[in-house]
């Protein structure tokens, strides 16, 4: 096992002692609530191929990172392509084309393509596209009759991703692994931690973690459209936000009398920063408001803004009003 890995792994077990009275045998999974033998991995909170994304990292078992990792956020991590080329650039990129799947369109009717790599069979047309890399000769699966017909007539190149479902599920994990990385088991085997670990993240996995990723994601659609309302993209934020497991910064929500009801989590991948609503359901009056939340549409939340700096947290007295958008996310 990696030395570091190792090491933190002792940590944990020194911290689930403490907060249970006894330490784990092997790792007892935040996401699985198992305690039983597995590979464990090294556990980036925010994925590795966001240009620019922290190193921080906790724990976790190797099945459970390598399922949300393919499903899900192998399509979220294209998110940073958005509004970044041209789609003249793309499709002339072959690594840029197998990601983001670009279309060629007559009139809205899709032309077949492939890259020309040898001489076009003369039942179909060819066209070359510039790129920053130079010239890519296509070849369109349409007669070259045809084609030279339909000058002037609507062609075009389109580049469309859906990518809300896997950007919903891959923010309330790092969520989740930021809670677990700052707070360790106090948080994580709270009610607040159960639910977004066990509930929204393990059951899944437990359901769905031995399927292939085209099976996996109409039960994945089912399963978190219930949870939408948890994340959204910040619209605007200061510069220097580095989301919350860099800088420690949360905000606390709270109800009409002052209970805490949740944590607000904000997640920075690359140039963009996300917001994640962590459920804190220790009282009656706590779990009503978030069960509020999750069936509600948008609306205000009021919280303190809260930084969690060598394990203690600094707060504000100062409560604050945020915009939680209206949206049919997933």
């Amino acid at each position: 096992m990696d030395r570091a890995l190792e090491r933190k792994l002792d940590v944990l077990r020194a911290d689930h002692l403490e907060v249970t009275g006894v330490p784990f045998s092997h790792f007892y999974c935040p996401i699985l609530f198992r305690d039983e033998p597995a590979d464990l991995c090294v556990a980036h909170i925010v994925n590795q191929s966001f240009r620019g994304s922290g190193k921080e990292w906790t724990v976790q078992r190797k099945d459970v990172d390598n399922f949300y990792g393919g499903v899900f956020e192998g399509d979220f991590v294209d998110l940073q392509h958005s509004g970044k080329h041209s789609p003249d650039a793309v499709i002339a990129d072959p690594a840029l084309s197998r990601k983001l799947r670009p279309r060629v369109e007559l009139a809205g009717a899709v032309v077949q393509h492939f890259p020309a790599k040898g001489r076009v069979p003369k039942h179909f047309a060819e066209v070359v596209v510039s790129g920053p890399k130079g010239d890519v000769r296509l070849g369109l699966k349409i007669h070259p009759n045809d084609a030279m017909a339909t000058k002037g007539q609507g062609w075009q190149i389109v580049i469309e991703k859906d990518i809300r479902l896997a950007a919903l599920v891959s923010i309330l994990k790092a969520a989740h692994l930021t809670m677990f990385e700052m707070l360790g088991y106090r948080y994580a085997l709270s009610a607040g931690g159960c639910f977004l670990g066990k509930t929204v993240l393990g059951d899944f996995f437990l359901r769905c973690g031995n399927l292939s990723k085209a099976e996996a994601l109409p039960a994945a659609m089912t399963h978190f459209r219930q949870f939408s309302n948890m994340m959204r993209p910040v619209e605007s934020a200061a510069e220097e936000a580095r989301g919350t497991i860099s800088d420690g910064l949360v905000f606390v929500c709270r109800c009409s009398d002052e209970t805490p009801w949740a944590f607000l989590v904000f997640i920075r991948t690359g140039e963009l920063l996300h917001a994640a609503l962590v459920p804190i359901l220790e009282t009656e009056i706590a779990a009503e408001r978030f069960a509020t939340f999750l069936r509600g549409d948008g609306g205000t939340i009021r919280g303190n803004r809260c930084r969690f700096v060598e394990n203690k947290w600094l707060g504000s007295s100062k409560s604050e009003t945020l915009t939680w958008p209206n949206g049919n996310f997933v």
